[in-house]
């Protein structure tokens, strides 16, 4: 048993509190080649037990085998936990949520129930104008008492706007891109491949003047779709 009886409990009671409607939870995982997937199905199995499969299903799919569905939702690693409502809105955890981002999983389940973000109308007004491809990865650690804080936010703003997307990755399980994107404090944030990037929990007006630089950025070199 993975969790733990008081966090069953409080499990039960945030999600009678704060859960709305229904979410799929997409885990991608295969047994071969990967420590932790058999753990993350595990998880996410005793989770769905704890809170009800009227409010969260789950479903297992192995990338090799399901080539369609891995292609659909863009998944390229394992362990990937997709977060989906109504629709697929670009919400990804990539590694195990163990540790303090367990919260993360929590909170992304719960945020994804309600099927809108927990953002200002001010902040909401501007990412509306957005109309080109933002991709958000959040490098967290599962010690990191910062990184559920940032990885919520981004996962907000990709509730707000069909263009973008927030990845979850887990900097430990995933060396190569931590590598790549020099990944020396989390949580830090890269936006598009590094057009910006930032470490810390920072609020939501500066993760939002982040968003808006790079959206300004690539509409000035006419990558713009449309406006």
């Amino acid at each position: 048993m993975l969790l733990g009886l008081d966090v069953r409990t409080q499990l039960k009671d945030i999600f009678e509190k704060e859960f709305k409607d229904p979410v799929t939870l997409r885990v991608f995982s295969q047994a071969i080649g990967c420590e932790t997937c058999q753990t993350v199905e595990e998880l996410v199995k005793e989770l769905v037990e704890v809170v009800g499969e009227d409010r969260v299903k789950y479903e297992i799919h192995t990338p090799l085998i399901d080539k369609e569905t891995a292609e659909k939702y863009k998944v390229d690693r394992i362990p990937t936990i997709v977060i989906e409502g109504d629709k697929d809105y670009g919400i990804r955890y990539i590694g195990l949520p163990a540790g303090l981002e367990f919260s993360t999983l929590v909170q992304g389940i719960l945020q994804v129930s309600k099927r809108k973000p927990n953002l200002s109308e001010k902040t909401l007004e501007l990412v509306k104008q957005i109309d080109v491809p933002i991709d958000l990865m959040v490098f967290v650690t599962t010690s990191c008492g910062y990184c559920p804080s940032a990885a919520v936010t981004a996962y907000n703003f990709a509730l707000a706007s069909d263009y973008i997307t927030a990845k979850v990755i887990d900097a430990s399980e995933n060396p190569d891109l931590a590598e790549r994107f020099q990944v020396v404090g989390v949580p830090k944030i890269v936006i598009n491949e590094g057009l910006a990037e930032f470490v810390g929990a920072q609020p939501e007006n500066a993760f939002l003047g982040y968003i808006i630089a790079v959206y300004e950025k690539l509409k000035k070199d006419g990558q713009g779709a449309g406006g």
